[in-house]
């Protein structure tokens, strides 16, 4: 399959060019890289631009969906809907019995919520290409005329699909040709680690996957391996949404081992467990009384299990005084740890960091070698 290749920013704002131009988009990727989280969180974006509220459909109450339904004009909706888990009679509806010559038609409720004047959001066909042919057959009228039946769709409701490539053996069917041809197709890279690291300090991953993914960059996306047995393996979407949540505030390695089995898979857990063992060779009491001693770190995973510890004690120890210790130590270690230490202590405390910061005669040295890489 040869398309167009973008990385996550780029997709963001193909994205947003969709709805702005109502072209449908199909969103082709492997497992796990971000194509839904990407859909979601710039449809936050532009909610929060036009002074709307942004409602996840498929998440909130029916109580919520019928206040939804009475003001259109002040939300932004986002609707997930599965092909492969529906019939053909759940797009177009029932007919309804009332005793006239003629049908009418009692469409789904999202569709309704679709069609209502004002309404503005994204109608998004996540791994649509699960879905049998004849499924996705029942949705062509819909993402070329964006309309179904005798129901129109809302001027501000984009159309947007994702799915995986048959290359990456997820049992997915062919795209009609008819189909393809109603929508706009980009592939969305595999993410670096760069890349998620950026992404995974705004998100509070936490800082022990972060790094540990910088010290093994090959470990943030494992192959998928059709003849393994291993049902968990490492995607950027196994790290954030199930490790780093299982072992948020975790100190005990053996449960970190466990949860981190379970959500990436066996093998890489224990290399990431190993690596969470050096922590305890580092003698940080020793460090926080001399910083200059983190400089005499010289094996390349213990440098990065030391900014893990010193992050981790930045998240507990903020006041002026425990930011200057900080900073002596950044002062001390190569520039490229410096710079990753920061960006973990201003997403850790933010407020604190910009509030005690300019005080300490410390940060002056930090900001005038590395101000340029970081946002404060």
């Amino acid at each position: 399959m040869v398309l167009l290749e973008v990385n996550h920013k780029d997709l963001r704002e193909i994205i947003r060019k969709s709805y702005e131009t109502q072209n449908s988009l199909y969103i082709w990727g492997t497992t796990g890289i971000g194509k839904s989280w990407s859909t979601e969180a710039e449809g936050r974006k532009i909610a929060e631009n036009e002074g709307r509220e942004f409602v996840s459909w498929n998440r909130v109450s029916k109580k919520e969906k019928h206040e939804i339904e009475k003001n259109p004009e002040n939300y932004f909706v986002f609707i997930d809907i599965r092909l492969s888990q529906m019939d053909p009679s759940d797009l177009k509806g029932l007919p309804a019995l009332n005793g006239s010559d003629t049908v009418e038609w009692k469409i789904p409720y999202w569709l309704h919520i679709c069609s209502l004047p004002g309404m503005k959001g994204f109608l998004f066909f996540d791994e649509i290409n699960l879905a049998p042919p004849s499924i996705q057959a029942s949705a062509y009228q819909l993402i070329l005329d964006r309309a179904l039946g005798e129901v129109t769709i809302s001027d501000g409701i984009a159309v947007l699909a994702a799915g995986n490539r048959i290359e990456d053996r997820a049992n997915v069917y062919d795209l009609p040709k008819p189909l393809q041809n109603r929508f706009c197709h980009i592939t969305l890279k595999i993410p670096n680690y760069e890349e998620w690291t950026t992404w995974a300090l705004e998100n509070k991953i936490d800082d022990r996957i972060i790094a540990f993914l910088n010290a093994y960059p090959t470990k943030l996306m494992g192959k998928i391996n059709t003849k393994s047995n291993d049902m968990a393996f490492p995607t950027p979407r196994s790290w954030s949404k199930g490790c780093s949540n299982y072992i948020k505030g975790e100190k005990d390695l053996k449960i970190i081992e466990r949860y981190a089995s379970a959500s990436v898979g066996m093998g890489t857990a224990l290399e990431f467990a190993s690596f969470l063992k050096f922590q305890k060779q580092i003698d940080w009491k020793a460090i926080l009384k001399d910083p200059k001693k983190a400089g005499e770190i010289k094996e390349l995973d213990m440098k990065y299990s030391l900014l893990a510890l010193a992050s981790e004690w930045y998240g507990e120890h903020h006041k002026p005084e425990d930011l200057d210790k900080i900073f002596k130590i950044a002062n001390s270690i190569q520039p490229e740890f410096a710079i990753l230490l920061m960006r973990f202590c201003i997403n850790k405390h933010k407020v604190s960091f910009m509030k005690h910061a300019p005080t300490l005669k410390s940060w002056t040295e930090i900001w005038d070698k590395y101000g340029k890489y970081f946002e404060v």
